[in-house]
């Protein structure tokens, strides 16, 4: 060797003008022929994501000189939703591109398994060293690797990393290399330092997810075409998963002359689905759970395992699971966050968090402790309660039956809050009802202003049916009875008049036979406005005439206001302007004025008031219930006043602004789901 020149051969060459100590070469003795190709090949049914490659692309471009590091794509996305697919599948596309495409599969642990020594152990002997070559530590491994890697271009797909730590590991040396993490655990750290980018996997879309099912079955596989409905419920069962989707397209494949439909009713029921996608341990939707859920401590498997016991598929604040676990509110939070990152949980609008329905099933084997159940009851009713009496706290009917109700709210917004638990309300009240628990008939009670007035109807319903049923139960008639009427404004606004009365009588007979008065005349009342609306004003004046006798017998001015208010809607016109004038000031009177209910007296006054040929006085009526009405978003009284204003308009020859209120009230009524009182707006339009 003379100057900077070396004739001869040797494994390495060292040139120095002192030496002190050993010399270490970082060189594999025998450098691989090929270079290595871990990285596993994509599936053929790939679906989905191809804005996700675009953006890894965009990700890793170096531009002409500059940084030399390697760029950190994280692959981010739903439990079993195709992140290492995507991974793959870029470097399938992109493969030719480097000198070695390397693999590190870590399985979502943390280190302590020595995933990582043996993944970089494996990319060593893959370029040339001999086993007694490697270091036996992973940061000597790490070194070796980064080492050799230096001025080389190398793909590393770092596949379900838990940690940042991790990550760093397997980063090659300086040069135009690409690493590509798979998420499993909150790698957010790797954005500092090592400048990473996020790339977040969707949902598939019932599009793409009836794509892969096709790409997973044969060319030739009739079904998809034959039975294209139930193809979209299978991807509707999937709720977008796509190892789901992978699971239910093998099972098809499996079976070719078994229709679609024989699938979709095997995992119809939440508590079999998870079982029918999880027979395969090699392609289970279990296993990837378990595997995610093994990862948590036991207080956040706790409560992960309290989705599981959560009444009803609904969003759950934060405030239902300290109640039902009794921690504090910052270590549900906390908790909840873990989860989240951890891709089992979802966090939804307004801090509430949700699972879909497979993570569910899963999460209900692990949570078998019925006390949490019952304190998810416990909380979602002694909640709900008060917030329905603040919805209408004149009504006055939880304080007649339960006298020793304590009605202090503890929420700040009732109607928000009502809203916002509406499913997860509804759930309670079944299994309330399953339970044979009379806290159903108080939760019917209380929830039904909230029904009412947002015209909840579906909701009003089966909450209702589950307290009649419960209170005939419990040999509690009152209760019966007012759940009835209460289940009966359902059907009549739906414009199911014919139920809705016989439900009103129903409760009549009830009041009558056990005399309660109160009761009585409540269902006299609803049957009287049922019989207003089946077009029977005669029978429906005297009913609600005897109603007004009742309310006198009752003595109370509320009940009295609310009768005059709905004998003014089909009492003779004179006399009905009358009453009415009496209801607003009645109920302006009250201790606590009832301003709902004044203003939908004017609502009734200036429809009379069309009616005998008073179009002012009309107009200042329903122009004033008009304004409480859109200040309140009361939908389907601003479209009753509408009616009104059209029909005022036709009687004062003005065809255009009637034109414009009759339409303005059957789109309101339509865009509510009013589908029969918007067909009897467009008829009378027809009609003038």
């Amino acid at each position: 060797m003379t100057g900077n020149s070396f004739d001869g051969s040797a494994h390495a060459v060292a040139q120095a003008g002192h030496v002190e100590g050993g010399i270490h070469f970082y060189a594999p003795s025998r450098p691989a022929e090929h270079p290595p190709r871990q990285v596993p090949q994509p599936t053929r049914s790939y679906t989905n994501n191809e804005r996700q490659l675009r953006a890894i692309t965009e990700a890793v471009r170096f531009a002409e000189s500059g940084d030399a590091a390697p760029r950190v794509v994280v692959v981010r996305g739903p439990l079993g939703g195709g992140k290492s697919e995507t991974a793959f599948r870029w470097v399938a596309d992109h493969g030719g591109e480097f000198a070695g495409r390397f693999y590190a599969r870590l399985s979502g642990t943390d280190g302590e398994s020595g995933a990582e020594s043996e993944a970089l152990r494996d990319f060593l002997i893959a370029v040339g060293y001999t086993a007694s070559e490697i270091p036996a530590t992973v940061q000597g491994r790490s070194n070796f690797f980064r080492s050799w890697s230096t001025g080389k271009n190398v793909v590393v797909v770092v596949d379900d990393a838990v940690t940042a730590a991790q990550v760093r590991w397997f980063l090659p040396g300086e040069g135009r290399s690409v690493v590509l993490v798979t998420e499993a655990g909150p790698l957010g750290a790797l954005r500092q330092r090592e400048k990473a980018a996020y790339v977040e996997l969707d949902p598939l879309s019932p599009e793409s997810a009836r794509l892969l099912l096709q790409r997973i079955l044969p060319a030739d596989d009739p079904r998809p075409e034959a039975e294209p409905e139930n193809v979209d419920a299978l991807v509707e069962r999937c709720e977008g998963s796509t190892l789901a989707l992978c699971v239910a397209g093998a099972l098809l494949a499996d079976r070719p002359q078994r229709p679609v439909d024989r699938l979709v009713r095997e995992l119809a029921r939440e508590d079999r689905r998870l079982a029918v996608l999880s027979r395969d341990e090699s392609l289970s939707v279990t296993a990837v759970l378990n595997t995610a859920v093994d990862r948590l401590d036991d207080r956040d498997r706790l409560l992960y395992a309290a989705f599981g016991r959560h009444p009803g598929s609904g969003d759950v604040g934060v405030p239902a699971f300290v109640a039902a676990l009794g921690a504090s509110e910052d270590d549900v939070r906390d908790g909840l966050d873990r989860l989240v990152d951890a891709r089992l949980v979802q966090e939804g609008a307004r801090g509430r968090f949700f699972v879909d329905g497979l993570v569910r099933a899963h999460a209900r084997r692990l949570g078998t402790d019925p006390a949490v159940r019952a304190r998810f009851l416990r909380f979602y009713v002694d909640t709900a309660v008060p917030a329905g009496n603040a919805v209408m706290p004149q009504r006055g009917w939880l304080q007649r039956l339960w006298p020793d109700l304590d009605l202090t709210g503890s929420v700040s917004e009732p109607e928000a809050w009502l809203e916002a638990e509406r499913a997860n309300l509804r759930a309670v009240a079944g299994l309330l009802h399953d339970d044979g628990d009379a806290e159903v008939c108080r939760l019917a009670v209380a929830l039904w202003p909230f029904h009412e007035r947002a015209k909840h109807l579906d909701d009003m319903d089966a909450v209702n049916e589950h307290a009649v049923a419960v209170a005939d139960d419990h040999g509690h008639p009152f209760a019966a009875g007012l759940a009835l009427v209460q289940r009966g404004f359902a059907f009549r606004h739906r414009g199911e008049r014919d139920k809705a009365a016989e439900l009103f009588a129903r409760a009549e007979r009830i009041a009558r036979e056990q005399d309660l008065p109160e009761l009585a005349a409540t269902a006299v009342e609803s049957l009287g406005i049922a019989r207003r609306e089946q077009g029977d004003r005669d029978a429906s004046r005297e009913l609600l005439r005897h109603n007004l006798a009742l309310a006198a017998e009752i003595d109370d001015q509320r009940r009295t206001s609310l009768a005059k208010m709905h004998l003014g809607s089909v009492e003779h016109p004179d006399a009905a302007v009358a009453l009415l004038g009496e209801a607003v000031e009645g109920f302006r009177s009250l201790p606590e004025p009832d301003v709902h209910n004044e203003h939908k007296s004017l609502l009734w006054r200036g429809i009379r008031a069309v009616e005998l040929g008073h179009p002012e006085q009309a107009q200042a009526d329903l122009h004033a219930a008009l304004r409480h009405m859109t200040g309140e978003n009361r939908h389907f009284e601003i479209a009753q006043i509408h009616h009104a204003l059209g029909a005022r308009a036709v009687a004062a020859d003005a065809p255009d602004e009637a034109r414009e209120h009759f339409e303005r009230a059957a789109s309101i009524y339509r865009t509510w789901g009013f589908l029969d009182q918007a067909e009897q707006v467009l008829a009378e339009q027809r009609r003038g």
